[in-house]
């Protein structure tokens, strides 16, 4: 009898293991697609941004055989130019880096990061777009925030579907309001808080409790599961996401991470 319940037990537990596996791949399967989702968003922007040294490169060549092809070739000419292939080079592989990290598929990993030096990498993947968009991007950046305990290709997805929000809902706000802030801060209770602040349109505050909502969004486009996937990773992480609207107009999407150490 003894043996019997043992069998049942373990069977009972590897069930509820294999169960919790295919939890935990829908997730990853659902989060990624999210993201690519994401990235086709600025896909031109960031074809452009990739095209731009690629063809500095191409041009700088050109110009480098023509140089080595005289009697008595600059050298030195020559020289300047190999280092501003090498500068293009870097920048576009930096790009493709970026991008290639968001689109990997991949489970929940906590990692200590630096969130500020992850919000810059963010930022410098969308700004071409902020500028296609006529956009002025500021940052306050604590310089003193603690490292957090997180995912960083997660966390990317979060901020990246915030300030993509965040763009979006400046459509119609004149270009010399066309403003998006982030901010990094030191909370209470072991945390810090990442803030994106925009100047668009705002949201109703009826709906507010819905914005995390699946499936709700206030685009024509889209399945409204941006903002609560963003949720999901943030809860995931032992923080908390929520929205408010700005006096001056505009919204405030914010959200915290825990952090370790003093």
């Amino acid at each position: 009898m003894q043996t019997v319940l043992i069998i049942a037990l373990l069977v009972q537990n590897r069930r509820h293991n294999r169960a919790k596996a295919d939890v935990q791949r829908q997730y990853a399967e659902i989060t990624h697609a999210a993201r690519l989702a994401l990235i086709g968003e600025i896909t031109a922007s960031v074809a452009h941004e990739v095209t731009q040294p690629l063809s500095a490169i191409l041009s700088n060549v050109e110009t480098a055989e023509l140089l080595l092809s005289q009697p008595t070739p600059n050298i030195g000419m020559v020289r300047e130019i190999l280092k501003d292939v090498r500068q293009d080079d870097l920048r576009a592989d930096s790009i493709v880096r970026r991008l290639r990290t968001l689109l990997r598929k991949r489970e929940l990993q906590l990692e200590d990061v630096d969130v500020n030096a992850l919000t810059s990498s963010v930022l410098a993947l969308i700004l071409p777009d902020a500028v296609r968009r006529n956009i002025l991007i500021r940052t306050a950046l604590d310089p003193a925030l603690p490292r957090a305990s997180a995912d960083p290709v997660h966390l990317q997805q979060v901020l990246l579907n915030l300030v993509i929000n965040a763009m979006d809902s400046m459509k119609a706000t004149p270009l010399e309001h066309r403003v998006l802030e982030i901010r990094t801060e030191r909370s209470p209770g072991a945390h810090l808080t990442v803030t994106v602040l925009d100047k668009g349109e705002g949201f109703e505050p009826a709906k507010r409790d819905k914005l995390f909502d699946s499936f709700y969004t206030t685009k024509n486009e889209g399945l409204g599961l941006g903002l609560s996937i963003a949720r999901s990773i943030v809860r995931l992480h032992g923080g908390a996401i929520w929205a408010e609207n700005r006096l001056g107009g505009g919204a405030a999407f914010a959200f915290t991470l825990p952090f370790k150490g003093p």
